[in-house]
């Protein structure tokens, strides 16, 4: 099983594609373990983001709206950035990788990245090569790390286009299994 990471342009469908994959995998009795990065909508806004495992377990990743008691928190642009919500669900998933199954990270993006536990957490995944991963990166970044990462010869990287991403599913699974 190869190391894959999947670029695309905001709103092309890694995250759609890391799902399917996930769920196609899971149906053949191949463990996945991750989390994937899905938008909150209100009112057909887009008001933040939050972090899903794919046990279905869920936490605020970002919000627009700022509470008071927030003021301190980072931030993406217009977004706030609850990362201690983020680290506790997601690190114990990376930290504790499954041994036979695949590691599944939507995304390594600019919000994530604030978490220096999680960056150190990526870093240990790439360098232990046993891992089994598919990673969803931006396709712009300026982040060393997610340059780094679609550098390593360790990972195919994949750009999914609107062309190609009704084709993508079967090639990555080939690919995987």
């Amino acid at each position: 099983m190869k190391r894959i990471l999947i670029t695309g342009l905001p709103g092309v469908g890694k995250t759609t594609l890391i799902k399917k994959i996930a769920s196609k995998l899971n149906s053949e009795g191949i463990t996945c373990n991750g989390f994937y990065t899905e938008e909150i909508r209100q009112n057909n806004i887009r008001i933040g983001f939050d972090i899903v495992t794919l046990d279905g377990n869920r936490a605020p990743l970002a919000r627009k709206s700022l509470p008071t008691s927030d003021q301190r928190l980072p931030r993406v642009g217009q977004y706030v950035v609850y990362i201690d919500e983020f680290e506790k669900l997601a690190l114990p998933l990376i930290e504790n990788p499954p041994s036979c199954g695949l590691l599944i990270i939507d995304e390594i993006g600019k919000m994530e990245l604030l978490s220096k536990k999680f960056m150190k957490a990526i870093m240990t995944i790439i360098e232990n090569k046993s891992v089994k991963v598919m990673a969803t990166v931006p396709e712009k970044s300026n982040c060393s790390l997610v340059q780094q990462l679609k550098q390593d010869k360790e990972f195919e990287l994949i750009t999914l286009t609107a062309r190609n991403r009704n084709d993508l599913e079967e090639v990555i699974l080939k690919n995987l299994v």
